[in-house]
């Protein structure tokens, strides 16, 4: 059928109107997406930013005069650890501080007595805020359109520190401080090559069942960022992952406080000021979980993504538990019934891999053990706490004494059990009193 110019046939209008109903429907998805996704996955650190200019030199060379890190440090001025929002940059009195990009001044003058003198800029293009702190004095006033370079504060030693420096800062919002706070070191531009050195200090893995490892991570001190430290833990037999944890310094996961120990993980950073060549600091990872040998690899984690990686293999040591409760009952004349609360694996976790019983006619201890007969085909451990039971047939006479060990998978066995005298149960008649 014909139709008028610039009409479309039936079948084109259909096919119009789906296209745009999945056009839409998408669209819907994207922003549903968009609404639901976790806040942390929205603040990951930007990538280096070559466009912007370092506070101090004014240009894309780096500041060479670093004296704190970003994240956990010593604080020489209160001599204690704490966690750093930003980068301290020494320099004498009155050096110009430069705006690292254009914008706006959000805030300048007496921050806090923490701060003291300081000046935050806005960037709305960039998505975040810079802030220099400890100043001498500023030129600048809240409201003030400022263009990338331009002098915005002088150095100083205002609020709580005892040298003159710029404390710089990246935040992500102009609220939620210091948690929006992001490393510098990921947005200034700079050489990012090294990957960062990761060495095992100790690795304690007795008892098995709350093994602790100790890290120590050196970086060069042009590449002060190192962002993440993470320790996996993996059975040996079967490779599953028993234990993952991770410190994030960038996002304040895991850590944060100044007292730099939280989660099951301390962190102790090395002195750093002008002259020190390397960041250095330990990391403790106190309770993470495994109930058996295992392999541990922990990895040292850049803003660029560099990952030192270092690995080590934790035999199980510990062997299982002592049992003191084990009882020996004769029920005749060739039977006995032993009783007793089954041990771990590893002491008092998990389970045993096999028994071993023996039988005497004296007491049996750890010396005279050897010289007592073996008992074949003892039942096999069940968990650790439940009470276990075994008839034994045994045709001899009294006196009799048992003892057991326990051998988990990786042979380590228990001590010997205390010793237990086979009685018969003997039912004792009431006594009456006499009137």
């Amino acid at each position: 059928m014909a139709t008028s110019e610039g009409g479309s046939r039936p079948g084109h209008r259909s096919a119009a109107m789906a296209a745009l109903f999945l056009a839409l429907f998408s669209a819907w998805l994207l922003l549903a997406f968009a609404l639901t996704r976790p806040a942390q996955a929205l603040i990951k650190p930007a990538p280096i930013d070559e466009s912007l200019i370092w506070p101090l030199s004014g240009t894309t060379i780096p500041d060479a005069t670093m004296s704190s890190p970003f994240g956990p440090r010593w604080q020489a001025s209160q001599h204690r650890y704490d966690y750093h929002a930003g980068i301290d940059i020494a320099a004498p009195l009155d050096t110009p501080i430069h705006a690292i990009a254009g914008g706006t001044v959000f805030k300048a003058g007496w921050l806090s007595d923490d701060a003291g003198l300081g000046v935050v800029l806005r960037h709305p293009d960039l998505g975040f805020y810079s802030a220099y702190l400890h100043l001498n004095s500023t030129p600048v006033t809240v409201s003030q359109v400022i263009t990338q370079g331009q002098v915005i504060g002088y150095v100083g030693n205002s609020g709580t520190t005892n040298f003159y420096h710029v404390h710089t800062e990246i935040r992500l919002t102009a609220t939620d401080y210091p948690t929006s706070t992001r490393n510098v070191m990921g947005y200034l531009p700079r050489p990012d090559t090294t990957t960062p050195t990761i060495q095992i200090a100790s690795l304690q893995s007795d008892p098995i069942y709350s093994p602790t490892v100790s890290l120590v991570i050196t970086v060069p001190r042009n590449e002060l960022d190192l962002n993440r430290l993470r320790v996996t833990l993996q059975d040996r037999a079967t490779a599953a992952v028993i234990d993952d944890q991770f410190v994030d310094f960038n996002l304040r996961v895991n850590t944060g406080s100044d007292a730099l120990d939280q989660d099951g993980i301390r962190l102790i950073p090395g002195h750093f000021n002008t002259s020190t060549v390397e960041y250095v600091i330990t990391g403790t990872f106190y309770a993470l979980s495994a109930l058996d040998s295992f392999t541990l690899t922990a990895q040292a984690i850049d803003l660029a993504g560099h990952a030192g990686r270092v690995s080590a293999t934790a035999a199980d040591t510990t062997p299982p538990g002592r049992v003191t409760s084990l009882r020996a009952r004769r029920l005749s004349p060739s039977s006995i019934i032993l009783s007793w609360v089954a041990p771990g694996d590893s002491g008092p976790v998990g389970r045993a891999m096999v028994y071993g019983v023996r039988y005497a006619h004296v007491p049996i201890n750890s010396d005279t053990w050897y010289d007592a007969t073996i008992l074949s085909d003892p039942p096999e451990p069940i968990t650790a706490g439940l009470v276990q039971q075994w008839l034994v047939a045994l045709p001899v006479a009294d006196p009799v004494y048992f003892a057991l060990r326990a051998t988990d998978d990786e042979g380590n066995v228990s001590p010997v059990s205390n010793s237990a005298h086979a009685l018969w149960a003997i039912s004792l008649p009431v006594a009456f009193k006499a009137y």
